[in-house]
This record gives structure tokens, C-alpha cells and sequence, in this order.
């Protein structure tokens, strides 16, 4: 079935959240030894949102996503991946 109409909002609103304040996720990236910062902060970003979202919607639920919803989870992760990658760069080219 599916991601239903109210937790893709809350996944969608835990991304913006997390791109409205990416200091909060990207507060440690630096002390990390890294070849590729970019790509270590969309790990970041991932997880967080992840863990955010998985959090919630357990809550809400009382039980885990099933394999569709999983799914659906990674496809708006994979559709805002841009939006995520662009915001990144920007706060790193800031310091």
C-alpha cells in the first residue's frame, strides 16, 4: 500500500526541516576524516532524516514501515536528493 497521504507530508516536512537548519545535521561533519565531504553529508542528511522519520512514524503507528512503505521512503529521498546535495554545498561553501 504504501506511504499513505499524511506520512509522506510528515517525511516531506522532516526534510525541509532538516534543509531549513543544516547546521543541526551538519554540525559534525568537519571533525570527521573524510575524502569526500559532500557525499559524507548527504550520509548525514539521510540519516538523520531517517531516523527522524522512522522515530515518528513509529510513534504514531506502533510498528515499523512495511517493505512498500520502505520503498516509498526512498523515493522521495531519491527525488529531493538534488535539493539536498544543493543545500549542502552551499552551507559547506559558506564556512
Amino acid at each position: 500500500m504504501g506511504l499513505d497521504v499524511i506520512e509522506e507530508k510528515n517525511l516531506n516536512d522532516v526534510i525541509t526541516y532538516a534543509l531549513d537548519y543544516p547546521t543541526m545535521v551538519l554540525s559534525e561533519a568537519g571533525s570527521w576524516p573524510t575524502t569526500n565531504m559532500e557525499d559524507f553529508a548527504v550520509g548525514l542528511y539521510v540519516g538523520y532524516v531517517g531516523g527522524v522519520f522512522f522515530d515518528g512514524f513509529l510513534r504514531r503507528n506502533k510498528r515499523f514501515l512495511d517493505s512498500e512503505e520502505h520503498t516509498d521512503f526512498h523515493t522521495i529521498i531519491s527525488k529531493r536528493t538534488t535539493e539536498i546535495k544543493l543545500k549542502i554545498q552551499a552551507h559547506l561553501h559558506k564556512k
